[in-house]
């Protein structure tokens, strides 16, 4: 939007930066996680091979790399500081880098700098802590790449990869269940420590998880792949 007093481009905070999803963190981010204003529970883990928005490209794609995101609320992307209420951002001042180079009118410098210096949980856990190798196994186990190829195998009737998507998607409900059980964190860090649960991203492909006593159902959208 030109500014008519300087006729100059300015940002008009309408907050459409805010719904499209919080920023990705970068090394310049750090100090913030360091003094508290972003904590690690405000963290949600993109994970390789998972689909999402790619604000330069201004489209889903699969993810190349880790990206650690400030999380959503209201069960949507819109970031969880921002008040769409009042039309404002709850740490403007003290706010990410790539909130101080994003501007829809102009995304070339948030492009220039969006794959460089980016944080991964491996910064943020010193060498050595006991999560990094349920990390590991998490990874292990429960890789997207690999959840889609057997989920799109389980679509078409293939018993042996629907039995090896539940047997995915069980392990990764039990890990974000006994974590914060053994170590009495907050359920939220587990979106940090092992990203999205594996039936949000099958949602994704409009496959749904249900759970019926102690096992899980699949429900596969007709006409979908």
């Amino acid at each position: 939007m030109q500014n008519s007093s300087n006729n100059t481009l300015s940002c008009r905070r309408c907050g459409d930066c805010c719904r499209n999803g919080g920023p990705a963190l970068h090394i310049e981010d750090m100090p913030l996680i360091e003094d508290g204003t972003i904590q690690l529970t405000d963290i949600v883990t993109l994970r390789p091979g998972e689909r999402a928005y790619d604000q330069p490209a201004q489209q889903i794609e699969p993810l190349e790399a880790e990206i650690l995101k400030i999380r959503g609320r209201d069960g949507k992307w819109t970031c969880k500081f921002y008040s769409p209420e009042g039309r404002n951002c709850g740490m403007y001042d003290k706010r990410p880098i790539e909130c101080e180079v994003l501007f829809c009118r102009d995304i070339e410098p948030l492009a220039a700098m969006y794959q460089t210096n980016r944080l991964t949980r491996t910064d943020l856990l010193p060498e050595g802590h006991p999560l990094l190798e349920l990390i590991d196994e998490h990874n292990a186990k429960c890789s997207p790449i690999t959840m889609e190829e057997v989920a799109t195998k389980a679509r078409v009737g293939d018993e042996k990869a629907l039995e090896t998507l539940s047997e995915m998607v069980i392990f990764d409900m039990e890990m974000r269940r006994l974590v914060p059980e053994k170590t009495g964190m907050a359920p939220e860090i587990t979106d940090f420590l092992f990203g999205r649960p594996l039936r949000v991203l099958l949602r994704s492909m409009n496959i749904n998880v249900y759970e019926v006593s102690d096992s899980i159902r699949f429900s596969f959208a007709i006409g979908e792949k």
